[in-house]
């Protein structure tokens, strides 16, 4: 299954990556990130997103990858020792310093080769994989055809970017931002003066490039084995993330994704699939007027979309409610593959004074599960005759249930 790969430049785009379906995120330590004026993560909030995440059963990703001095090498193994007790999944990393030092202090610790290592090819993929990395974060400048070969070629997971902006320069080996103006965007501060309007024989903002966009090719991307489709956007509002989860999660159902949706939240005069289908005329665009006024309108309508969590697994409940014994829930989903279930006990059932309960009374009262990750499947009942419990001791029950279920994901 292909996963959906969102960007959490703050803890607010993190809650609309959760809730609108992402399966992992990726977002900054509050060093060496190269979106250093994102929000990004101090260590506190690292560990809570670490947590919040993994009880959703969502992976994390940490970005550690600018070029590193020295002069920072302490640092640096301080910050990894950090981003590694929190628990995160892998480290997105471009320098080869950062790889080893992670090596040393997390041995367990997966590595993705960022995007900003420029691999383009089999051999690329084939040598990061030697040096230890679990995943090639394909370069955004390949098209279809490209990232097919290398997938079928080279035994390493593979991450493709599928919506977001675009360099002209290629990511890693672009100068462009620290000549002009003392700001690198290898070190994380690239000032972006790509999008101003350079010109050439009469054509303006020639190196500025619209956004890429091929969500609607997520299908083809699932069927020759690409691992994960990646949103960039770390320096994007939370209703940028949630429209581009939210249509990658439609397009992966079977359905046609909103475009018009996504144009309005963020465009530069639309989208490009330049790169990945080879047509590489008229890929430079710039934000208009039209741009900037339809973005607000958009904004509106998407906070209704991550207000709440996720229904991400289908739970199972078999409830046994017999007399003398405290009533037992069990409750089973199945996450990544894997079966998991969680067993509780609770107060034992009373006499019925009236109306005894009934399988379909409690079984309505199981499904109750506004505010979880987790939507109703199956409710098996035993009850036994003349018994009733309370519907306080029946939340309580389904409730403990979950969030022992729950734990199981996170430790999964």
């Amino acid at each position: 299954m292909l996963e959906i790969l969102a960007p959490a430049g703050s803890p607010e785009c993190l809650t609309a990556a959760l809730n609108t379906g992402a399966d992992a995120v990726y977002l900054g330590y509050s060093s060496f990130s190269a979106r250093k004026n994102a929000v990004n993560f101090d260590r506190l909030q690292l560990c809570q997103a670490v947590d919040l995440c993994h009880h959703s059963g969502v992976k994390v990703y940490v970005a550690l990858n600018t070029l590193i001095k020295d002069s920072e090498l302490d640092e640096l193994r301080k910050a990894v020792e950090i981003i590694a007790e929190a628990g995160v999944d892998a480290l997105i990393v471009q320098d080869y310093a950062v790889a080893a030092i992670a090596r040393q202090v997390a041995p367990r610790l997966h590595l993705h080769g960022s995007t900003q290592m420029t691999i383009t090819s089999a051999g690329g993929a084939e040598f990061i994989r030697k040096q230890g990395f679990t995943r090639a974060v394909l370069a955004r400048e390949l098209s279809f055809a490209q990232i097919e070969k290398i997938v079928r070629s080279v035994d390493i997971e593979t991450e493709v970017f599928v919506h977001g902006a675009l360099c002209v320069c290629v990511s890693g080996q672009c100068y462009m931002s620290a000549v002009l103006g003392g700001r690198s965007g290898n070190r994380g501060l690239c000032a972006q003066p790509c999008r101003l309007n350079f010109t050439c024989n009469g054509r303006e903002n020639v190196l500025s490039l619209k956004d890429l966009s091929v969500i609607e090719q997520l299908s083809e991307l699932e069927r020759i084995g690409v691992t994960s489709a990646k949103i960039e956007g770390r320096m994007k509002r939370p209703e940028y993330v949630a429209a581009a989860v939210s249509q990658c999660r439609k397009a992966l159902s079977g359905e046609a994704p909103d475009t018009a949706l996504l144009r309005d939240i963020f465009s530069r005069s639309g989208f490009t699939q330049g790169y990945w289908n080879g047509d590489m005329k008229n890929m430079q665009g710039v934000r208009t007027k039209d741009d900037v006024v339809a973005a607000p309108k958009a904004f509106a309508a998407l906070h209704e979309l991550y207000k709440a969590p996720y229904k991400r697994f289908t739970v199972d409940f078999k409830v046994e409610i017999l007399d003398e014994q405290p009533a037992l829930c069990r409750a089973e989903c199945t996450v990544h593959g894997k079966r998991l279930s969680a067993e509780v006990t609770g107060e034992i059932p009373q006499r019925a004074v009236n109306r005894a309960l009934d399988e379909e009374a409690l079984s309505e009262r199981m499904k109750k599960l506004g505010g979880t990750v987790f939507k109703a499947g199956r409710v098996d009942c035993v009850i036994g005759e003349g018994l009733i419990l309370a519907a306080s001791a029946v939340n309580e029950l389904r409730r403990n249930a979950l969030e022992q279920l729950a734990l199981q994901i996170a430790n999964n």
